[in-house]
Formats: structure tokens, sequence, C-alpha cells
């Protein structure tokens, strides 16, 4: 009998990993195949094949492997966007909630395989990322509506006419692929060697912010796991610094012009010639639609109206929460951060130096917009709360 449930279970478990796999290859390849096909429907037809196989899963084995106070959390998350939708302008943004759905999936079907084939993504996407900066050229090109009409995601796009190479990988563009390098640097902080990694796709992508927050990373990595000022006076600590400082002269000079270098330093522009100076605009132009909103708006939100009147995002993650979830939408995103930095204090852990990274990253991009970003999103939160219950419990 113990025998049989044993090879249920594991009969099971083998159904859940074949819909995490088809989750990542309908995240992650969605945009390949829309490339060389001109195929839309690749990852809808990827997450329907994957809640097939997690159903098979469930109905031989019916156990839900997580932790039932955050799966109560999920749930309140899908009733309260059930409610939100029928105030909204649109439903262009429902990821927001409906990756909920996903993330339930992935983390019932097999958290720990499913952060493996990250680690795979994350070295297969720095090769195709070397393969683009090295040739000049993209593995492969998507069309997108801009306000200059339809035009191809190419290099010249992205950077080329300013003589700026930025890789792009397995994404629709360099932002996206920054996004997943910061996403996976969080994830994944304790392992030195993904840190490294991500650094090189931040770079190799020319994400500024993704570049600040992936070196960011991997300083706390150390303090977290030392002493700092221990480590550094070290045999270890001196030895990691003189490799880190010859790695980041190799990487500034073969990775970075001088293009790069002012772009960098844009960061801290403001003046009217910089893109920071429009963010401002964005910024001050969100918080005026919200304060204009009813109050059914300021509680429930209204997807999509900020981006039809400006036709462009607030570039702030937590304004697009304030705008298209309300406040409803604001604190289910923010009461997890700031749960995880209490805990983290209380408990005497780092934790709550990646969550400042957290939210620094949501005031500067919309972090948690896209679907692929907005799985990565939570899964550092569930990684977090994990590893800070494991920690409570030891």
């Amino acid at each position: 009998m113990i025998k049989k449930r044993i090879s249920v279970e594991a009969f099971s478990d083998g159904f859940g990993k074949i819909a995490i796999l088809l989750i990542l290859l309908g995240f992650y390849l969605s945009f390949l195949v829309e490339g060389y096909t001109g195929n839309t429907s690749f990852r809808n037809i990827m997450m329907l094949c994957s809640f097939v196989f997690f159903f098979i899963k469930i109905a031989l084995y019916p156990r839900l492997k997580i932790r039932s106070d955050f799966f109560a959390y999920i749930l309140c998350g899908l009733i309260v966007a059930g409610i939100s939708c029928w105030f909204w302008y649109s439903l262009a943004e429902i990821n927001v909630y409906f990756t909920l759905v996903t993330l339930s999936l992935v983390i019932i079907s097999g958290f720990e395989f499913f952060k493996k084939g990250l680690k795979w993504l994350i070295l297969i996407i720095l090769i195709i990322a070397l393969y683009e900066y090295i040739t000049k050229t993209y593995l492969f090109i998507v069309y997108r509506n801009t306000e200059w009409g339809l035009l191809p995601m190419d290099p010249k796009f992205f950077g080329g006419y300013a003589k700026i190479i930025r890789a792009k990988g397995l994404f629709e563009g360099p932002l996206a692929l920054a996004q997943f390098a910061i996403g996976c640097a969080l994830i994944f902080r304790k392992d030195l060697k993904i840190l490294i990694l991500t650094f090189l796709l931040a770079i190799l992508a020319n994400g500024r912010l993704g570049i600040i927050i992936c070196a960011s990373v991997l300083i706390f990595h150390f303090i977290e796991k030392y002493s700092l000022l221990k480590f550094l006076f070290s045999a270890k600590g001196l030895k990691f610094l003189l490799l880190g400082f010859v790695s980041l002269i190799l990487a500034f000079n073969y990775f970075v012009t001088e293009k790069s270098i002012k772009r960098f330093k844009d960061i801290f522009d403001t003046t009217g010639d910089s893109g920071n100076s429009a963010r401002l605009d964005y910024w001050a132009q969100a918080v005026d639609v919200y304060w204009n909103y009813d109050i059914i708006h300021k509680i429930f939100g209204d997807s999509g109206l900020y981006r039809h009147i400006t036709g462009n995002s607030a570039e702030n993650g937590w304004l697009m929460l304030l705008l298209n979830n309300g406040l409803l939408g604001f604190l289910y995103y923010f009461i997890p951060i700031v749960l995880i930095f209490v805990m983290s204090i209380t408990k005497k852990t780092g934790h709550y130096l990646f969550v400042l990274l957290i939210i620094f990253a949501m005031f500067i991009q919309t972090f948690h917009l896209g679907a692929s970003a907005n799985l990565l999103y939570w899964v550092i939160i569930y990684t977090f709360y994990l590893e800070l219950n494991q920690t409570n419990n030891a």
C-alpha cells in the first residue's frame, strides 16, 4: 500500500513537472515563436496545456503543496480581481492578478523544480545575449505599434541609432531582459554563480536599473552571508576584491562604451533633456489622474485608463498599481513587502536589504507588469516568506 502511494505520488509529480515545463516554454519562448512565425497565441496554448497536466496531477494525488496562509492570500487576490474588473476601463493588464493562478500552479506542481528550470534559462539566455552583443544582431525581431507607427523591435530601435548595443535574449526588448536579471538575482541571492550571471545579463542589456540592482544584490549577498568588515579583511575577501576589481575592469572595457557610460550618468540627470525629466512628468500626471478618480475607482482602480490617456505607463510600479488596481491592489502588493521587512528585522536576517531593492525597483520601473515579470515578483515574495518561516521554526 505504501509503495503504491509512493508510485502514485511520483507519477503525479511527473505531470506537475510537465506543467511547469510548459509554463516556462510559454513564458520564455513566446516572443521567439512570434518573431519567426507571427503566431501570438503560443503562450496561451502552452498555459492551457499546462493547466491540463496540472489537473491530472491533482486528480492523481490531491494534495496542495503550498502554505495554507499564502494560498488564502492568493484566493483573496482573485476575489479582489473579480470585483475590481467590473470598474476597469480595460482588462489589458489583468495579469497583475491572473498570474496568481500561474503562481499557485508553479508552487503546487514543484516550486524547486521551477527554480531549477530558471537556472537553465539564465544560462541559455546569457548565451543568446552574448551572441547578440558580439554579432550586433538579434536572434529574432517582433513588431509593435508605437507612436511612430508599426516598427520592428530591432537593435536600432533599442539604441542602435546611438551606437549602443543592447541585448534582449528571448524577450521582446532589453528592458524585459534587465527585469528578468533583477528577478533572478533576488530569487537566487544566495547563489554567487547565478548572481554573477545575472549581473552579466544586466550589463549586456545595458539596463541601468538592472546593473544597479544586480550589483547591489551581489554586495548584499556578502553582507548577509558574512560580517562585511570581517569578510573584506579575510584572505577570501581580499581575493574576491582583487578578482572583482579585475573582472569589472575587463567587463567595462569590453562591454561598456562611451555612450553606455553617458546613459548610466543620465540616471541622475533631471534636466529637460533627460529621460528622467519625462519620468517625473509621468509621475506628476499619474498622481493628478488618481486624485481625479471617484471614490469607487480610488478603491478598485481603473485599469488601462492612464495608458489610454497618456499612451505610456507612469514609469513607476507603485503608481501603476494605484491607477490600475486602486488602493486595494496597491495594498495587496505592498502588505507582503511590509510583512517580510518586519519579519526580517524581528528574526535578524538580511531579507530587509533585498526588500528595499524591490521597493526601489518598483519606484523606477513597472517591475510587476507583464506575465513573466509578475510571476517572478511573486516567486521572490514566496521564496522570502518560506525562508523566514523556516527561520521562525528553526
